[in-house]
């Protein structure tokens, strides 16, 4: 009915939400999740004290832990993973103390689920310490800028503790009246609840040199007894409220021209004997870069030493490289550096992209053939199990999608996907007959029993010798080989990972340009020790004597 003296509908009577009450419903978002770096569930794990860093301030007081290898990480589905400080690391402070940095805001609506998933078993403290802001909206009372003030809030358990032996027993208790909310709330509420020991500490300003000091000598006088945080005033303010809230490890000390004077011939060695190498035989570009792939994620040249006792062709054709360059520059060209290199020449060989590579690694003295079976992803890993793998490493969620691009030259081995042609094919491919064909091809090739584990299969049957997008396309009709490859689209837990697939299954270039950025950043991972304790290997399968 229209409004007689404005002319205009009128106003309606019931509420939006009234309205749209035929509207389906949004789904529920997934609950927050611990993973851990290994392909099975650890023992849980049982800290003394677990201390969980909310407030720009504790974050940046435990900065220098940036590069402390993570026990786990908490994940928030709807968060973007492939921001590196939307992963939540629980990294180890000591031999009986766990250190929970989250360095982002999660909504109240979340809270509770993100405190639950961070006590749901798997970690057990004896007794917890929450370090959060205090909001000025919050508390009953003035505040000054210029002040750095601290309040806690205790549970039963801790109340009953005597002076002693409080987590912080000098510090005041929040004033009566003044109310906090917020994650700090929600765990401190789930210790309560579970019956743990566990004190809340707000502090203000949010964050202020003042304010980290004041935190640091509360943690020095109690908990935290002769712990070195080698972070100074000066530090605070040099990071600055983003930098220091990052605790992932720096960019190491690799320049393009780090041979530039010793050895300026290393690129053009490299490069003449990989054009040999894939002339003779294509797949051996698929075989450096897998061999790349695992150096860096044991870190500069433990593979080479891992796997000494195996005399493999792609070892072989580093072999052959080293001893050419150690014609030309004895003792000047790392290992890792030669094989950093010859993945990126690889690569350009058969199609793909190019990129800079920074060079001036050292290779390790030392073999763990343990840490290269632990690191790794394996082909039969859940979907998260490999996202937890990378995030291990300091990268992203889209640095994985990328990186596994690179199957789109790569071979698989019988053993490696029998369990998915005989057992998930069926249920992820498009109904077509290209994928029952390339599903019966792949089962010739791989019986079901008898043998033929070391069968090989082109990953990408499309075009196995280019290096190009159509793996991921391979994905999109449910065709990929290796069950961890489909899981990135087919997984319920891919929301992101699906979206990435997509998008480089449909533009190539897109696919090139973050392969490439992915690949510089793989290349960085380096052991801070070795340059060091490492060396210049004059055989890249053996330390020098």
């Amino acid at each position: 009915m229209e409004d007689v003296i404005t002319e205009a509908a009128g106003p309606s009577r019931f509420l939006e939400e009234d309205l749209n009450i035929f509207t389906t419903p949004s789904p529920p978002l997934p609950l927050p999740f611990l993973i851990f770096p290994y392909t099975q569930q650890p023992q849980p794990l049982k800290p003394s004290l677990l201390i969980v860093a909310l407030s720009p301030s504790s974050v940046a007081l435990f900065h220098r832990l940036r590069t402390v290898s993570p026990a786990a990480s908490l994940l928030l589905p709807e968060l973007s993973l492939s921001l590196p400080d939307h992963a939540a690391q629980i990294l180890p402070l000591s031999p009986s103390a766990l250190l929970a940095a989250i360095p982002f805001p999660v909504p109240a609506s979340r809270a509770y689920a993100v405190a639950k998933a961070l006590l749901d078993g798997r970690i057990r403290p004896d007794s917890v310490l929450i370090l959060d802001s205090l909001e000025s909206r919050n508390f009953r009372g003035k505040l000054s800028s210029d002040e750095a003030v601290a309040f806690k809030l205790d549970t039963a358990a801790e109340r009953k503790r005597s002076g002693g032996e409080k987590l912080l027993p000098d510090l005041e208790y929040y004033p009566s009246g003044s109310v906090v909310d917020g994650l700090g709330a929600a765990i401190l509420a789930r210790c309560q609840v579970t019956n743990v020991r566990a004190s809340l500490c707000v502090s203000w300003p949010q964050f202020d040199a003042s304010v980290v000091s004041l935190i640091k000598g509360l943690l020095q006088r109690r908990v935290l007894q002769g712990f070195d945080f080698d972070l100074s005033d000066e530090d605070v303010f040099k990071f600055g409220f983003l930098g220091a809230t990052r605790l992932h490890a720096s960019d190491p000390p690799l320049t393009l021209d780090y041979y530039a004077s010793t050895c300026p011939t290393v690129f053009d060695i490299v490069r003449k004997e990989m054009e040999c190498a894939v002339l003779s035989d294509p797949r051996n570009a698929a075989k450096i870069v897998r061999l790349h792939f695992h150096d860096c994620f044991v870190q500069v040249s433990h593979i080479f030493l891992s796997l000494s006792h195996i005399c493999t062709s792609r070892s072989a054709i580093v072999d052959r490289i080293k001893n050419m360059v150690e014609s030309e520059c004895p003792g000047v060209v790392s290992c890792a550096d030669i094989l950093t290199i010859a993945a990126r020449d690889a690569v350009i060989l058969v199609g793909g992209p190019y990129w800079d590579v920074p060079v001036g690694r050292k290779d390790s003295v030392t073999a763990n053939f343990d840490l290269a079976n632990t690191n790794l992803p394996t082909p039969e890993e859940t979907l998260l199990s490999i996202i937890a793998k990378f995030l291990y490493q300091g990268l992203s969620v889209t640095d994985m999608v990328a990186l596994a691009g690179a199957h789109t030259i790569g071979m698989a081995q019988c053993k490696n996907f029998r369990s998915r042609i005989y057992g998930g094919f069926d249920t992820t491919p498009l109904k077509n007959p290209i994928s029952e064909s390339h599903l019966s091809n792949l089962r010739s090739v791989c019986p079901a029993v008898g043998g033929g584990d070391n069968n090989i299969t082109a990953m990408d049957y499309l075009t196995p010798n280019l290096f190009d997008n159509s793996f991921y396309q391979l994905l999109l009709n449910g065709e990929g080989v290796l069950n961890s490859d489909q899981e990135m689209y087919s997984s319920l837990f891919g929301i992101e990972t699906r979206e990435l697939v997509k998008k480089y299954a449909a533009d190539p270039l897109a696919f090139f340009q973050q392969f490439s950025e992915s690949m510089v950043k793989m290349g960085n991972i380096t052991n801070s020790e070795s340059f060091i304790t490492g060396e210049v290997r004059k055989n890249c399968r053996f330390v020098n004597t």
